[in-house]
């Protein structure tokens, strides 16, 4: 993140009476951290002023050029800086929190080659933004990058003339930037890089004296931040295409339809108490060695299939499941939380549709691998009928699935 501001402005926010309030970092950068006149505002300081009147927490921000901003922390003159993406730099004294903000990382140039997804492939000429988080992830992934600059707008005069081939942006960030730029300063194409998420690195000291304080914090971001999870338009059609093209005949599979009718005779009779029941006995053979129900599932024909197929997309699938028509289990490509489906909208929405099309949640992030996935599930039919008799529900891999169509632009057109 660029340092623009060279004064440190201190911006104190009293919430509950606290003898020392937390002392966090940042920098301006729109629309995360934007300066208007003496007041600051932005995304992530909307967030932060949800989440810490939740934690009845004071705390207070001080805008400082970003290398400075990190270095305190590092030194233990604040507590936290913010917003920043996984830095390899700040692991040994920080850290990061839930995302409060993601971003959707682009390659911009005008030239038709995407460059290679490792740095040391790379022959192409690579501008930066000195300091930002775009940068930092471009060395940390071996790339070189020269010249470096202070702020976009000289990305995208350097762009223009010729003397770099391409950089690395957020989507919504260049968006800003080319609302205040003349026309021919757009970049001529786009090649999606990654989902990137931003949050807070809190130093460990603070974490040590306060244990229970990340997870209050992380707590607080789900609340506060509900629409991070919402996908745009043009990335649910892509999606959809995706599933069309590569995974809608599976639910057809005869092995599929037979292993789901059996199970469906099986459990005929069965009463929400006995659902109840299979599902906590599934969560109960989790931590158990002998494992009868799970094994059923997982050691069964088709889920061996749906393994099969998840390995061959080398990362596209996060999971695959199938079900019954009462939410239960018939196979899954691995270990799922839950044995019942049945109260999740995954299942329901597609289950209950009114028209024979897919249902796509909104993403999801897993914290531990820091991935963002999206189900996708469809109804599956009695051959020859109408009668749904349960539901196929397929995690994609965000980030994999935009990079299966990466331009965003056709020949001259511009960022949409």
């Amino acid at each position: 993140m660029p340092g623009r501001l060279w004064l440190a402005l201190l911006l104190t926010l009293p919430l509950a009476a606290q003898s020392a309030p937390l002392r966090l970092n940042t920098d301006i950068f729109p629309p995360y951290q934007v300066q208007e006149g003496d007041r600051l505002t932005g995304s992530s300081i909307k967030a932060l002023a949800c989440i810490f009147s939740a934690m009845d927490r004071d705390y207070e921000i001080r805008v400082l050029p970003w290398q400075r901003a990190v270095h305190d922390v590092s030194l233990g003159r604040a507590e936290g800086f913010f917003s920043a993406t996984r830095m390899n730099r700040a692991s040994d004294f920080a850290t990061l929190s839930a995302p409060l903000a993601l971003e959707k990382w682009y390659w911009f140039s005008n030239n038709p080659v995407r460059p290679p997804a490792f740095g040391t492939n790379s022959t192409l000429r690579i501008g930066g933004v000195r300091g930002s988080n775009q940068v930092d992830w471009l060395l940390q992934h071996g790339y070189e990058v020269d010249p470096l600059v202070t702020n976009t707008s000289q990305l995208l005069h350097l762009l223009k003339r010729g003397r770099i081939d391409a950089f690395l942006a957020d989507q919504q960030t260049l968006r800003i930037e080319l609302t205040q730029q003349p026309l021919d300063l757009r970049p001529r194409n786009a090649y999606f890089q990654q989902y990137t998420t931003l949050g807070v690195y809190f130093a460990n000291a603070l974490l040590g004296r306060e244990p229970n304080f990340l997870e209050q914090f992380n707590q607080q971001v789900y609340q506060c931040i509900p629409e991070i999870s919402v996908l745009q338009a043009e990335e649910r059609e892509q999606l959809q295409k995706l599933h069309r093209t590569l995974f809608a005949n599976w639910r057809h599979e005869p092995a599929l339809i037979e292993a789901i009718l059996q199970q469906n005779q099986q459990h005929a009779n069965i009463s929400l108490s006995g659902i109840h029941e299979l599902d906590q006995r599934w969560q109960t053979e989790q931590r158990q060695v002998e494992r009868p129900l799970i094994s059923s599932v997982l050691g069964n024909s088709l889920s061996a299939w749906l393994a099969q197929q998840q390995a061959s997309y080398k990362g596209l699938i996060s999971e695959i499941m199938v079900t019954d028509q009462h939410g239960l289990n018939v196979a899954a490509s691995e270990m799922t939380t839950d044995y019942w489906q049945g109260d999740e909208a995954k299942f329901a929405d597609a289950f209950f549709a009114s028209q024979d099309s897919p249902f796509m949640g909104p993403l999801s992030y897993d914290q531990s691998t820091q991935r963002y996935q999206v189900h996708i599930s469809t109804a599956i039919h009695r051959p020859g009928g109408d009668e749904v008799i349960g539901v196929m529900v397929i995690g994609i891999d965000i980030e994999r699935a935009l990079k299966m169509e990466n331009s965003l632009f056709d020949g001259e057109s511009t960022p949409q």
